[in-house]
């Protein structure tokens, strides 16, 4: 019950659903206009004002909804039973580290809805992108192997983005302030340095300006991504699905935290055991 919470809270999370919701505007404008004129977006301002309002109102909505539910689920009403579901049963996070991470996880996702706003505006006001809405657009074929295809490209390029992020430099001067959190809870999800964070987020909105991609493919591999982030930072010992033999558990990426060096993966453990980069 408690991941069925968390997947239907996370669904608007970072703000990409502005993107779809952008399309189908401008899909059923073409469907109803045929002056040319009324396509058009009045003020690229006043739109992105719009949308920056939305986009900030429900993403904050969704991470103090869902990381409050998981506090209050795990850390205030089975506080007594850690040694069951805690991943670092004995230690927590100081309460200055604990305030920290809230703090940067408010300036994460201000950034990427910032971005998701912009890219909603551009969409809306006629900007190029590859998304399509009708299912016949293109080849049935296609809308089958772009759900593997856009699923591997954004964990694979995430492994490597995450790995390029602990090379000295950019360790020091960006992903430190991720790795403060030892014992990194569901409210560290998007306690990313700015520039780090937003790296991420061209990475995985390339696929709309780059190869078609169906909105339903796109939205729902944005969902399942939201969603394990915010559970695979939660320090929760939940395992995955039956259905998903490449997923790891949130133990996985908890030993990231704690020995830094290893682990990686997000959505496939299958790329540390390829770069022998896993926890032996």
């Amino acid at each position: 019950m408690d991941q069925l919470i968390v997947t239907l809270l996370s669904t608007f999370h970072n703000g990409q659903w502005l993107s779809i919701i952008a399309h189908v505007k401008n899909y059923y404008k073409k469907l109803y206009y045929d002056n040319p004129e009324r396509l058009k977006c009045a003020s690229f301002v006043q739109e992105f004002r719009s949308q920056l309002i939305w986009s900030f109102a429900i993403g904050y909505g969704i991470y103090f909804s869902c990381c409050g539910y998981l506090e209050w689920s795990y850390s205030v009403r089975r506080q007594s039973q850690t040694v069951e579901w805690k991943c670092q049963p004995n230690k927590w996070l100081t309460w200055q580290l604990y305030l920290d991470q809230i703090k940067w996880g408010v300036v994460g996702l201000a950034c990427t809805n910032i971005v998701s706003a912009l890219f909603a505006t551009n969409f809306t006001c006629g900007g190029y992108s590859t998304l399509y809405l009708e299912f016949n657009s293109y080849s049935w074929i296609w809308w089958i192997l772009q759900w593997p295809i856009i699923f591997l490209y954004q964990d694979y390029t995430t492994y490597w983005i995450h790995r390029m992020y602990h090379s000295r430099f950019l360790f020091v001067n960006f992903h430190y302030l991720h790795h403060r959190y030892y014992q990194p809870t569901s409210w560290s999800v998007t306690a990313l340095h700015p520039v780090e964070i937003l790296t991420l987020q061209a990475s995985s909105m390339l696929p709309v300006f780059v190869i078609p991609v169906h909105w339903l493919s796109f939205s729902l591999i944005i969902l399942y991504n939201y969603y394990h982030g915010i559970i695979q930072h939660s320090g929760i010992n939940l395992k995955p699905f039956w259905w998903q033999p490449w997923q790891p558990d949130v133990m996985f990426h908890d030993l990231h935290h704690k020995y830094v060096n290893v682990n990686f993966g997000f959505n496939c453990y299958i790329w540390d055991q390829i770069h022998d980069s896993i926890k032996k």
